[in-house]
């Protein structure tokens, strides 16, 4: 972990140098995006004369102890936070911040402290953790972590690939369902320690980000801090494996293009996530599947002493309709703070959640009584029946069912009837059935929570006609916008 970049400085004056800017194509990097700064080299400036160093057996040189959250701060998806509603503007067609933006931002981030390191002087241990005291981001000029395609966004997944995520063990539920937690088979493969999966675990989390890079004659390591997982690149030519022999971080092989490390990984075994939540602007739920025909494609090229470019593309043609490239700039930080990531046979947070769940659901509390709500009598008469609509949530199509009452002094009260989902891990999504917490009505905006485990918010607002109400449901997980229509 790292704390604030005291590096800020220069890379703003790198980026303020530029007088070209090349318009990057969205295919691979190599050594050609060396030079003055620009779109290419993501504002990060090869300073003229400078040469690519080597090892003593004469391969080009890219060990470093590189720091991922430099880059935590930017979604996955552009304008991922844009989906909450009511959330600011976003354009969709803006891969970079201008330069007066990304000065604002840098500006911003050194003036905010380091509060996690604060509140460990005080010995505040729990507070700094969640102060984010293990890493801080460093601001980008881009404004997502996709490059290809070129809006930013995920590709879809094919039929099967939702079908498969239906399938899936996650410690995230989706906005209006209640999952079953039994054992640890129904959390993700993150939660119980057996990995955060591919191409997600190379790429920037909220903590634990550090990537170190060692290299041998023929041989590469990439070494993670999360879950210490060590990826072995072969370099000297030797096959793949047989493709019998699957793992969960794959079989590597590398080559040199020039400069550039290029990276193919086949052989994957199915069950991580393809993309884990806790990399930002990932889609909600946590259900994300892979199938045994992932390729990933790495890219690394050292910019200068300081700076390694960083991409990866991800093929799986069972799960995705296309291929999607993630590329964001890494620093050598040899200070950087390597902390252990206590993730063991011996945790009994799983254990512990899965009794209380048990307990939970062999012990159930009634829901508290629902205060009715005062309408107009246009939006009362509009609101009165079943609705249902589809969240966008990328992974996973169903749709979440409602039904708002009207009583006979103009009042208004709704409950959550329950999902459509049909199969959790092989087990009938139970009806659900209880009352919106904490309804409000001003005008024609509604505001609730649905009544699950994990809370879920909603704020939308029912259109002139009454046919439609148009929001977005709220979590710690991101949004997801949703079309609410009557009588479905």
């Amino acid at each position: 972990m790292h704390r604030i970049m005291s590096t800020m400085k220069s890379v703003l004056l790198g980026a303020a140098a530029a007088v070209i800017f090349v318009t990057i194509a969205h295919g691979q990097i190599n050594d050609s995006v060396r030079g003055p700064a620009s779109e290419a080299n993501h504002f990060n400036a090869t300073p003229a004369g400078w040469t690519q160093p080597k090892t003593p057996w004469g391969e080009p040189d890219i060990q470093a102890t590189l720091n991922m959250m430099q880059a935590a701060g930017i979604p996955l998806e552009r304008c991922a936070n844009a989906f909450r509603f009511g959330g600011a503007p976003c354009d969709m067609n803006k891969v970079w911040w201008t330069e007066e933006e990304y000065k604002q931002r840098v500006e911003t981030a050194r003036g905010r402290g380091d509060l996690g390191r604060q509140l460990l002087e005080k010995g505040e241990f729990g507070r700094a953790l969640l102060a984010g005291v293990t890493d801080l981001a460093t601001p980008q000029r881009q404004t997502t972590l996709i490059f290809d395609p070129p809006n930013g966004q995920l590709p879809a997944l094919t039929a099967e690939g939702k079908r498969r995520a239906l399938e899936m063990g996650s410690s995230w539920a989706l906005p209006a369902e209640d999952p079953i937690y039994e054992g640890p088979l129904d959390f993700d493969y993150w939660d119980n320690c057996r990995s955060r999966g591919m191409p997600s675990s190379m790429m920037p989390y909220r903590y634990n980000g550090g990537f170190k890079i060692w290299q041998a004659p023929g041989v590469v390591v990439f070494d993670l801090e999360m879950i210490h997982d060590a990826r072995i690149v072969y370099t000297d030519g030797r096959p793949a494996l047989n493709s019998a022999i699957k793992g969960y971080m794959g079989d590597s092989r590398g080559r040199w293009e020039g400069t550039t490390l290029v990276v193919e990984t086949t052989n994957y075994k199915e069950g991580p996530p393809l993309i884990n939540l806790a990399v930002v602007g990932s889609p909600a739920g946590n259900r994300f599947p892979v199938s045994d025909k992932l390729k990933t494609t790495e890219r690394i090229t050292r910019l200068n002493n300081d700076m390694w470019l960083y991409e990866i593309k991800t093929e799986d043609p069972v799960i995705l309709t296309r291929s999607f490239t993630v590329r964001y700039p890494m620093r050598n930080d040899p200070a950087y703070e390597w902390w252990e990531y206590g993730c063991h046979e011996g945790n009994t947070i799983v254990q512990n959640y899965s009794s209380t769940d048990k307990f939970e659901r062999d012990h159930p509390k009634p829901e508290p009584e629902q205060k009715p709500v005062q309408a107009s009598a246009d939006v009362a008469n509009a609101l009165a029946g079943r609705w249902a609509g589809k969240p966008r949530v990328p992974t996973v199509d169903y749709n979440v069912f409602l039904e708002f009452t009207k009583n006979a002094d103009g009042t208004v009260q709704g409950k959550l009837i329950g999902t459509d989902l049909k199969t959790f891990r092989g087990r009938v999504s139970p009806k659900i059935d209880k009352p919106l917490r904490d309804l409000t009505i001003k005008d024609r905006r509604l505001n609730f929570e649905l009544p699950n485990a994990q809370p879920w918010t909603f704020a939308g607002e029912l259109s002139a006609d009454g046919s439609t109400i148009v929001g977005t449901f709220n979590s710690a997980q991101g949004g997801a916008p949703v079309t609410l229509k009557k009588g479905t």
